[in-house]
């Protein structure tokens, strides 16, 4: 006879499901609620908030205080922060240049570059961090890569091509320190053996804030130029504009002296110097990012992140097919510079060449009473 099997009661999924059991001090994160869960101040914690509107953003530094209250932060300018970044649609590069020992967060599958589908050139080795260890799991650490040890001096003798040299003797002629070179052989050998279950640590390029990889042609023609503000100009040691201070999308952006065309910056005192452009952006450098997993959690104002704009003439942006491509309307229209756009050109360029050579009548009129008057008085 089948045993009976323990029903797990509709309590106990929703309080799994809920907030408030996967609520953690540690990492940094933004809530919202809909309908009419927001209505009644039921955001999935222990207890109604007093926002109780649609389309608000909170965090929460504590569900249940020893004063029975939770405790909450506003986090409406982070979140309309992210939706502004969104329509942006570009992909922020690090400050530093990339290297090959920079883990990537795109691969081109194409034949026409084989190395790239070879995961050994492009994802890091997975070396373990050993600051973050204990005492125990340092002595085993070094239990464990004891035994390789004579068999990574033999591989990188072979390596260097001069037998006979000690450990020592071999570490000084690497630049790179000897513990790291150590470290990334053992991974190499995790990594090829098919049995190993470790997971290699690859963090996201540039934290998670745009997961696409938008191309700059893909930005041009999927974007349009938004509205923008040159509150200031910063001016060199010999009183030369260098570039203008610009106020974009929730951030401050640079505009170059050659990018700016004929826009001024605002001017405080005069209402009818108000700065107000329209800008695309051209690139996006990030220096610095939040940390969001810790004891001290961070938000957004914690990134450190430069934009270097354009100020859209107009004229430098004009397509011949103003419509988004692949729609229907970019598919039939006819571009600006096809042939019946041409011959039209030409037959309005012919009319007023006409037009020009043939006199009118009254002229040619008076061309010829002017030669009877002459015979009559000769």
């Amino acid at each position: 006879m089948a045993s009976a099997v323990a029903k797990v009661s509709s309590f106990g999924q929703l309080l799994k499901q809920s907030k408030f059991s996967s609520f953690d001090t540690r990492i940094a994160q933004v809530y919202t609620t809909h309908g009419g869960d927001a209505h009644r101040g039921d955001w999935g914690f222990k207890r109604p908030l007093s926002i109780r509107r649609r389309g608000a953003f909170i965090t929460v530094k504590n569900v249940d205080t020893p004063e029975h209250q939770t405790e909450w932060s506003s986090a409406e300018p982070q979140a309309l922060w992210m939706k502004n970044w969104d329509e942006l649609q570009i992909t922020p590069q690090w400050s530093h240049h990339a290297s090959a020992e920079e883990p990537r967060d795109h691969v081109q599958e194409s034949d026409y570059l084989p190395n790239q589908r070879d995961p050994s050139t492009w994802r890091p080795p997975c070396v373990p961090n050993l600051d973050a260890m204990t005492r125990e799991e340092f002595r085993k650490y070094l239990a464990r890569i004891q035994a390789h040890r004579d068999q990574f001096h033999k591989e990188t003798q072979a390596k260097k091509g001069v037998p006979g040299l000690s450990p020592y003797q071999l570490s000084n002629t690497y630049t790179t320190g000897w513990d790291d070179l150590y470290a990334q052989y053992l991974s190499k050998r995790r990594r090829e053996d098919p049995r190993s279950r470790r997971i290699e640590h690859l963090p996201h390029r540039n934290g998670g804030l745009s997961y696409a990889n938008y191309t700059p042609l893909q930005t041009f023609l999927m974007t349009k130029e938004r509205k923008g503000r040159l509150v200031d100009e910063y001016v060199g040691k010999d009183r030369k504009k260098l570039f203008y201070v610009a106020s974009f999308a929730g951030m401050a952006g640079i505009v170059q002296k050659h990018h700016a065309v004929l826009a001024q910056p605002m001017v405080w005192d005069d209402p009818q110097r108000t700065g107000q452009v329209m800008l695309r952006p051209q690139n996006a450098v990030l220096h610095r990012l939040p940390n969001v997993v810790g004891r001290v959690r961070q938000g957004l104002k914690a990134t450190k992140m430069d934009m270097e704009l354009k100020v859209s003439d107009r004229q430098s942006h004009v397509r011949s097919n103003p419509y988004p491509p692949g729609s229907r309307q970019y598919i039939a229209a006819e571009p600006l510079g096809s042939a019946s756009s041409r011959r039209r050109r030409m037959d309005d360029a012919a009319a007023r060449s006409r037009a020009r050579l043939s006199p009118s009548t009254g002229v040619t009129l008076g061309i010829l009473s002017n030669i009877i008057r002459k015979e009559d008085s000769s």
